[in-house]
């Protein structure tokens, strides 16, 4: 009867581990289109083989979870996000500065041009006056309005950065709380690994990230290599300051030191403001190329005009205005001298050689001008159009070029992890089946040892 008794427990034992491995099973079917589920694999042993007395089976069940893979992703989530967001905030930028001329600056300065060459051949015509005058105020209009539309582009920039901020926030305190659970002694539960991992994955998209797996299933997450995030069961808020210097514009509530710049989403809105918008518009130290273009022309047409003499032989006057004060707000603020007419508009050259459309002439060629006179910065004002279009134009480019490339290597990265870890119906179904075998074998067992023990018992009587 002790041998029957025996051979029950052993075959009570394993259907015990029989109905574990299947309930992993049932679960990762379950958990097939869940974000971040790694596998489970049950393994069963005889008890005899892990050297433990009593005999029957015994079931253990691990994850497919592959620290590797995963840093693969959130790595390659973190250059992709990067691209594409840079891609996305430069095209409208892109577009402030239209190459071809027939909107915005160029083609404002291209229509200066015109209009003063057909005032050089009739400087007296009042009409021709006063479209040269109208081609001036659009060149002035067509500044304020590209500053302008950089401007709001910043504001949303800003927007943007403080809101992908608080978001980093909230994952980073959300993966605080998966780590008190797992040190609580829910770390093997799958489904807290998926939503753990699916939490680093959209945070990589923000932020890059570096991930260190703790003895007690925890994890550490630190932004940029250098940034604390998460450290046991404590997170540490982010605060940015788009107005501070690269390096000093992160900042973590753990203190500590920060890169000059990052990855992910949060990187690339900085890296936009700080290598295009902040060029572009200037900053408190700096004029800014647009600004500096505004004013290096705004001047020399100054210049032109007030060393010429008007049709009724008075001196000339400025034509334009801007901001003395201020040389990052030159574009922003420059228009015509309030009050000006087409009358003031000294064409005639003075001196020995004068003309009475000399300075009409030199104002026609100012846009594209090489005299050493005309030029700002070494450049004509068109050439200098040009090579901050084409610089703007070039980074575009190469943000499309990688985000092409980074979504290839994602989706690879992806693919990778999914056939290492993922769920295969294919697998399981398999699985199933042998564990459905074998349930049942191990059933028919102990139904014959309970034959076997009531014929025993028969036979005691």
């Amino acid at each position: 009867m002790g041998g029957l008794f025996s051979s029950l427990n052993v075959s009570s034992t394993a259907l015990e581990a029989f109905t574990r491995a299947l309930g992993a099973s049932q679960q990762n079917i379950a958990n097939t289109s869940t974000p971040g589920y790694a596998a489970q694999r049950a393994s069963i042993q005889p008890i005899s083989e892990l050297g433990i007395t009593g005999g029957g089976d015994a079931v253990t069940i691990s994850s497919t979870g592959s620290a590797l893979a995963d840093a693969l992703v959130q790595t390659a989530s973190s250059q992709t996000a990067a691209s594409q967001t840079a891609a996305t905030q430069l095209t409208p930028i892109n577009q402030l500065f239209d190459i071809t001329g027939s909107t915005g600056i160029l083609g404002a300065l291209q229509n200066f041009s015109t209009a003063f060459s057909s005032l050089s051949v009739s400087p007296n015509d009042s009409t021709l006056r006063a479209n040269a005058l109208s081609a001036a105020a659009n060149a002035a209009s067509a500044f304020r309005q590209t500053a302008t539309s950089l401007d709001q582009l910043g504001t949303s920039l800003n927007s943007q950065i403080q809101s992908t901020a608080s978001q980093i926030n909230t994952l980073a305190g959300q993966i605080a709380g998966l780590n008190r659970q797992a040190a609580a002694g829910a770390g093997a539960d799958a489904g807290a690994n998926a939503t753990l991992r699916s939490a680093l994955d959209q945070l990589s998209s923000l932020i890059d990230i570096n991930v260190t797996s703790n003895a007690d299933g925890t994890v550490s997450v630190l932004a940029g290599a250098e940034v604390p995030l998460v450290l046991g069961y404590q997170s540490y808020a982010l605060s940015v300051n788009p107005q501070a210097s690269p390096g000093a514009q992160v900042t973590s509530s753990a203190g500590g030191s920060s890169p000059d710049s990052f990855s992910g989403q949060l990187g690339a809105l900085l890296d936009t403001q700080n290598s295009v918008l902040n060029p572009l518009r200037g900053t408190s130290t700096s004029a800014g190329s647009l600004n500096t273009l505004a004013a290096g022309f705004a001047s020399r047409v100054n210049t032109l005009l007030e060393s010429g003499t008007t049709a009724s032989g008075m001196a000339g006057v400025p034509l334009f205005s801007f901001d003395p004060g201020n040389a990052s707000n030159a574009a922003r603020s420059l228009t015509l001298v309030s009050g000006f007419t087409a009358d003031q508009l000294a064409l005639a050259s003075t001196g020995a050689a004068s003309q009475a459309n000399g300075i009409a002439n030199q104002l026609a060629a100012l846009p594209s001008s090489s005299n050493a006179a005309d030029l700002i910065n070494g450049l004509s004002a068109q050439d200098l159009f040009s090579s901050i279009a084409s610089g703007i134009g070039q980074k575009l480019s190469d943000a499309n070029l990688r985000s092409t490339a980074d979504q290839t290597t994602l989706t690879s990265a992806q693919t990778a992890r999914t056939q290492q870890t993922g769920v295969s119906l294919d697998q399981e179904a398999v699985n199933i089946t042998n564990l459905q075998n074998a349930y049942q074998a191990e059933a028919k067992v102990i139904s014959i040892i309970d034959q076997l023990t009531s014929d025993a018992v028969s036979l005691i009587k």
